[in-house]
């Protein structure tokens, strides 16, 4: 490692895992407080990080630095403030339409990669591979089992992929290419619609004979690159996409939590769960900070103040409109890690709520004994 590259280094202040993996830790810059993340990968994705470093792609986070060490690769690359689509589907359905923008920027995402001078293959395109961040934004992360195309050659050196997205050339049928990615698109496209993988149900809509074509076990015989695909999705759906803009809209702001999904069971769940905290935070009885009875307009306020903490940490736990997504703790996927969040949260709400209704108190009394000094001059 060189002596600029060890000072770039250090510029970094590590702040902690991202996730499970001890290799993956999120980072702020000292100079300009950019939020990146950091991971080591293997040394031979030198050549493609750099690819993806030198031709920065809207659809690809950002990477920041590359540098080699001994055993390493050291990856810097731009974090992202959003949700994978597995953890999306896990809450809602995709439309074709949305489903047909997800494929569409991916697409976009794969063109220059597959249509470099040295081509590069993502092999690893999945669900929890894909964010949408918090604008909306469809961007493609991990290509740490990517490779360099090599024309000639008759299979992979090494056989890598995930199960179920993988296309048949993964596993030692012959060498992966841009139809091999094809495959995968295939897979997700109908992972986004019908929430399983096409060998357990085939989406009937009319996506389907995308799908169809996509995931045909002849390279052959699926469409021959990122072009062709975007084509036919678009074509399906008959949608006139604007080619620099695409994005996933977010749920409306009226859809609060509970009436995200359209689903009547969870709607009802919701209502009488709203119903129980309005119940019991408006039936309180409460005392002001020295003890005495509140006023009935005290009152009302400190009920107000306090059912409204609460409310706003429901929103805050369920993700409304992104307002969550930000904050590490919460999105940690350690569950004791996550509750901690939730609980801490829950104290600066409730003691924000406290601050609150003291602070209308004081100012209350200021109030009265104002009035009473006017009126007895």
């Amino acid at each position: 490692m060189l002596l600029e590259e060890e000072y770039r280094l250090s510029e970094y202040v590590d702040l902690g895992r991202l996730n499970e993996n001890e290799k993956v830790h999120i980072v702020r810059n000292k100079v300009n407080g950019v939020i990146g993340v950091r991971k080591y990968v293997a040394p031979d994705l030198k050549k493609i990080y750099l690819f993806l470093k030198k031709n920065p792609n809207p659809y690809i986070p950002e990477i920041y630095e590359c540098i080699q060490t001994e055993t390493n690769l050291i990856v810097i690359e731009e974090y992202l403030s959003g949700k994978n689509l597995e953890e999306m589907l896990q809450e809602n359905f995709f439309s074709e339409r949305e489903a047909a923008e997800v494929i569409i920027c991916l697409c976009r995402a794969l063109h220059p990669l597959h249509n470099a001078k040295m081509p590069v293959i993502c092999r690893d395109l999945k669900a929890e591979n894909v964010i949408i961040t918090n604008e909306g934004k469809v961007k493609l992360i991990d290509f740490d089992i990517a490779r360099i195309y090599q024309p000639g050659k008759s299979k992979d050196t090494v056989m890598m992929g995930t199960e179920g997205y993988a296309a048949p050339e993964q596993f030692g049928f012959g060498q992966t290419d841009a139809r091999t990615d094809i495959y995968a698109m295939g897979v997700l496209l109908n992972y986004m619609l019908m929430r399983c993988f096409p060998l357990e149900r085939i989406t009937e809509g009319r996506l389907k004979p995308v799908v169809l074509k996509c995931i045909n076990l002849n390279p052959k015989d699926r469409y021959q690159n990122v072009d062709e695909l975007e084509t036919a999705v678009s074509s399906a759906v008959s949608a006139s996409y604007n080619m620099e803009n695409v994005s996933i809209h977010k749920p409306p702001f009226y859809k609060i939590p509970g009436f995200q999904s359209g689903k009547l069971w969870k709607m009802i769940v919701s209502v009488l769960g709203y119903a129980f905290v309005t119940y019991f935070f408006w039936s309180l009885e409460l005392s002001g900070s020295k003890g005495q009875p509140l006023a009935a307009k005290e009152l009302t306020l400190e009920r107000f103040v306090l059912w409204l903490s609460q409310i706003v940490f429901i929103f805050f736990v369920c993700d409304y409109m992104g307002i969550r997504r930000n904050i590490p703790v919460v999105n940690s996927k350690k569950r004791i890690i996550r509750l901690i969040g939730y609980v801490a949260a829950e104290f600066i709400f409730i003691f924000a709520a406290a601050v609150i209704c003291v602070t209308l108190e004081a100012i209350l009394f200021m109030h009265r004994a104002y009035q009473k000094r006017n009126k007895y001059g």
